[in-house]
């Protein structure tokens, strides 16, 4: 049953043989590839002294040789000819990863560097699938982006073939890239002796394309040119399951759970504002005096937990969230403001105003076709998120 289910997915997920390989721009991992590059660390490690002992520092990959140029991992607790490495990891900028993609570079430059059938990262808030690609009983080739919402944590391409091991079991091999604010900040090239059956490949494949299907949730466009991207708009207003505009009372307690207060304070002669208080945010409304009809004034977020506009969250640094909105096209004021585009007042705008303590204000506004503004405006204290406000004029 799980095969046939497995073939089924093969023929909905992906494209023929011939198709990837005519329609990519890169190429899917080869455990070739990972070897060859592997042979230049081992070379110099093999006519280098370690940094450490390795006899007293015996890892789960083995025994660990550490160098200033790598981090091998081996079988035996002296480096010899005969010593079997079976990981390599690299943490310095100046050393050459897989595909030359570097320590220290863009998210974006990882996945330009190999085959993607999913540029957008479409899947759930912790993981999305890149590809993953059925040639059994030849080989099986996947990849994955591990994350935290936007927070991209971990990028692996992982390779499974017969062929490399002389029809013993299969390579169970791949390179992981740890990322931290959308960098890579250390390579992992693993499983190098590696060797797993059918079944597991079966399994693994099987796991890779169900998780394909997920299309819940997709990475919000990033970009270090930011006139790349696309001003503030009545499109950001709908996130986290939030339609901002139009959201009521109930439709926040739907979504959100019930809240921890739900007040209604007398407005006097404009009518009453109702406020609801989540662990997370805070919700005003405001409504006519009979407390029959209302509209949404404000959404806060406070804690970390939702996602505003352009999945921002509490925590956020400031750099992440500038490289999410447009920006490049104004100048710095005097004052300490930076006009990111547009004119404040005048449409849509972006602005940041920078204080000598390390905090930020940005604000980034548009006008709805009914006249009433729509602001968002987010604090950073230290260069990190601590409060979303998000308004109605």
């Amino acid at each position: 049953m799980m095969k046939k289910m497995l073939c089924l997915l093969v023929f909905v997920l992906l494209l023929p043989v011939a198709a990837l390989a005519e329609d990519s721009v890169a190429p899917v991992l080869t455990y070739r590839e990972l070897v060859d590059w592997a042979e230049g660390f081992i070379a110099r490690a093999r006519t280098a002294q370690p940094l450490n002992d390795p006899s007293q520092h015996l890892t789960p990959d083995g025994y660990e040789y550490i160098y200033d140029f790598a981090t091998l991992y081996g079988d035996t607790p002296q480096m010899s000819a005969d010593t079997v490495i079976t990981a390599v990891v690299i943490t310095s900028s100046e050393e050459n990863g897989p595909r030359n993609v570097n320590v220290g570079n863009a998210m974006s430059v990882v996945v330009d560097a190999y085959y993607n059938e999913n540029p957008s990262l479409l899947g759930t808030k912790d993981a999305a699938v890149l590809y993953a690609v059925d040639q059994l009983p030849e080989s099986a080739q996947w990849a994955q982006v591990l994350r935290e919402g936007q927070r991209v944590k971990r990028i692996q391409y992982a390779v499974h073939e017969q062929y490399a091991t002389g029809g013993e079991g299969y390579t169970d091999a791949g390179v992981i890239y740890t990322m931290n604010e959308n960098r890579v900040i250390a390579i992992r090239v693993y499983g190098l002796d590696s060797r797993i059956g059918l079944d597991v490949v079966n399994n693994v494949m099987y796991t890779a394309m169900v998780t394909a299907l997920e299309k819940s949730y997709a990475q919000v466009p990033f970009s270090y040119n930011g006139e790349e991207l696309e001003v503030f708009s009545a499109k950001d207003l709908v996130f986290s399951g939030i339609n901002f505009l139009n959201i009521t009372p109930d439709e926040a307690i739907a979504l959100l759970g019930e809240p921890l207060k739900d007040e209604w304070v007398d407005n006097g002669d404009d009518g009453y504002i109702r406020v609801q208080t989540f662990a997370s945010c805070e919700l005003i409304y405001i409504f006519n005096e009979e407390r029959t009809q209302g509209h949404v004034y404000m959404l806060a977020i406070n804690a970390d937990g939702l996602e505003g506009p352009r999945a921002v969250r509490i925590g956020d640094s400031y750099a992440s969230v500038y490289n999410r909105f447009r920006n490049g096209e104004g100048e710095f004021q005097e004052d300490g403001t930076e006009v990111l585009y547009g004119a404040e007042g005048a449409g849509e705008f972006g602005t940041a105003i920078y204080g000598y303590d390390a905090s930020v204000m940005a604000r980034y506004g548009f006008i709805l076709e009914d006249g009433r503004t729509v602001v968002l405006q987010m604090e950073f204290t230290v260069m990190e998120c601590t409060g979303i406000m998000l308004y109605v004029e």
